[in-house]
């Protein structure tokens, strides 16, 4: 496979109608109005992979670390999303549930089901609030989903720990 060029404008990674269809019927982009794009991890993921290339409005090529750098990427959902993919489940943004990635069970595809967890991504130097587990299991409970904890660890492996509310 050829690789697709992807337009950088103005923080956003634009596609061709084409290449999105292409990407589309692997689970990537989204369409928006007549937009076709990429979020952030999933450009990362395929510059990775050697499926992209970006190219800025002066048509220069960015690379992977400027795309972090300027974007400030926390590489640590990167490595959780990288992860997740490459273990063939479909992730999408989870930013409307307030965490990291909303994520469907393998061979769902998103408009086909509903997602089956919300992930959280914390380093194992973070501190989680009780609180803020509580809050994220409450909202996984009440839109029937099942939190996952992505743990990275010093070198950089991912442990999922899933968790959810029972009534008793």
């Amino acid at each position: 496979m050829n690789k697709f060029k992807v337009q950088l404008i103005k923080n956003n990674f634009v596609l061709e109608e084409n290449s999105w269809q292409s990407l589309n019927s692997k689970g990537f982009g989204e369409k928006l109005d007549n937009l076709f794009s990429l979020n952030v991890y999933e450009v990362l993921f395929l510059i990775n992979k050697n499926k992209i290339e970006v190219i800025n409005s002066k048509n220069k090529k960015v690379e992977f670390n400027e795309i972090i750098k300027k974007l400030k990427v926390d590489i640590n959902v990167f490595l959780v999303y990288s992860d997740l993919v490459k273990k063939g489940y479909n992730v999408q943004s989870g930013l409307r549930y307030g965490v990291d990635f909303r994520i469907y069970e393998k061979g769902v595809a998103v408009g086909d089901g509903h997602s089956e967890w919300l992930v959280v991504v914390v380093s194992h130097k973070d501190k989680l609030a009780v609180s803020d587990f509580a809050s994220f299991n409450r909202v996984a409970h009440s839109t029937k989903k099942k939190l996952l904890n992505a743990v990275i660890d010093i070198e950089n492996d991912v442990t999922y720990f899933e968790s959810s509310w029972t009534k008793m």
